[in-house]
């Protein structure tokens, strides 16, 4: 279980399968590799390897170890594109990489659901 995790949401007018196929192309573009089950795309992002090597506090924050989860759920007012994000650094995450953790999760939310979000077309 992550120790923390980020949520950014954005609703669309946009069909669902639209909606899958934008997360893709966004969570692909910055280097994962997506997995469709459903209305749910998953991925990761970040090396945990590169990380324990050189070390959380020093390696650049794209390096540090993200899982995503992508959900496309059917609304009142639309679609509602939730995108999570949560550290997967396993046991013993350092003192000195845990702010530079959150600081990536939540770019990372941030980043994927304004990405995901100028695909689409906003909700009415």
């Amino acid at each position: 279980m992550p120790r923390f995790y980020y949520q950014e949401s954005a609703i669309t007018s946009a069909g669902p399968q639209q909606c899958i196929e934008a997360a893709c192309r966004t969570l692909g573009a910055r280097g994962g590799k997506p997995v469709v089950m459903g209305a749910r795309v998953t991925g990761k992002l970040g090396s945990r390897l590169k990380s324990r090597i050189v070390g959380g506090a020093f390696v650049p924050l794209d390096w540090l170890p993200t899982d995503i989860v992508i959900d496309v759920i059917e609304g009142p007012g639309g679609r509602q594109v939730t995108v999570s994000v949560a550290e997967r650094v396993g046991f013993g995450i350092a003192l000195g990489m845990e702010t530079r953790m959150k600081q990536q999760c939540y770019n990372t939310a941030v980043g994927l659901r304004n990405a995901i979000a100028q695909q689409l077309p906003a909700a009415q």
